[in-house]
């Protein structure tokens, strides 16, 4: 039952996480509207493909690095990157004189429209598309990309609006104790990359930015509720629970079959 310290979204990958919360912000600014080149447009459009190329790399190196699923959620990530329909979108605005960071904002923006419009697994690709655009974007500005920390003194609780893969991929249990999101639903990339890697979570935890860095958190990532700074019973109760799990886990052998 949720409580006054206490949030509720949907569980997407089973298991107890406990630590302080670390909330992911740092979003890229939008470009402004009346930005325009200098006036060379086929050099703005090499500008603009050398920034995209670049991201796409990156996410394909990071998938290699990674391994397994998170591999193929990234490739899949560098293949939207390198759309020729984008590249057209981007183009097409660069030569109307538009500058190559708000070309690249207002082309991902008509393509992440249709996708938030078709619903399902669609919609939750949006969170894919925004993430290769901002860094598109931070390319082309020179902007510091928005991202995770690698390590820290004790495993974190990790809260964002949404999670891209290439801010997760890389991550390990040894670093991140569960994700926690506003936005995503049970088919996407942080719910599938959470269970890849073993790792509790919670998405459509509606408030779940609002919660202050640091404050600790139990995330039970099979009930969908998220406990800020629970007492030390119930985090001991939680940590009994998946113990209990995993022990039940591990005495099962051979395929699963009812009594009949």
């Amino acid at each position: 039952m949720t409580g006054p310290g206490s949030l509720t979204g949907t569980a997407v990958s089973p298991g107890a996480g406990y630590g302080p919360a670390h909330v992911l912000a740092g979003e890229i600014p939008e470009p402004d509207k009346e930005s325009r080149h200098g006036g060379d447009a086929a050099a703005e459009r090499a500008r603009a493909e050398r920034a995209v190329e670049e991201v796409a790399a990156d996410l394909e190196a990071r998938g290699a690095r990674a391994g397994g699923e998170a591999q193929e959620v990234l490739g899949a990530q560098a293949l939207m990157a390198r759309d020729p329909s984008l590249a057209a979108e981007v183009g097409a605005l660069i030569d109307r004189g538009v500058a190559a960071p708000r070309a690249v904002f207002d082309a991902f923006g008509k393509y992440r429209d249709l996708l938030a419009a078709a619903g399902g697994y669609l919609a939750e690709r949006v969170t894919d598309l925004d993430d290769i655009r901002d860094r598109t974007i931070a390319v082309l500005t020179g902007l510091p990309m928005p991202g995770v920390p690698a390590s820290a003194a004790e495993p974190f609780v990790l809260v964002a609006r949404d999670l891209a893969p290439a801010d997760t991929a890389l991550l390990s249990k040894d670093v991140v104790a569960a994700f926690v999101t506003e936005q995503g639903g049970p088919t996407s990339h942080t719910a599938i990359l959470a269970r890849a890697m073993g790792v509790p979570a919670v998405v459509g935890c509606a408030g779940a930015t609002a919660i202050a860095p640091g404050t600790p958190v139990l995330v039970d990532g099979g009930s969908g509720e998220v406990l800020l700074s629970p007492g030390p019973d119930r985090v001991a109760a939680a940590r009994r629970a998946v113990e209990a799990r995993r022990a039940a886990l591990s005495a099962a052998d051979g395929p699963g079959a009812t009594a009949d």
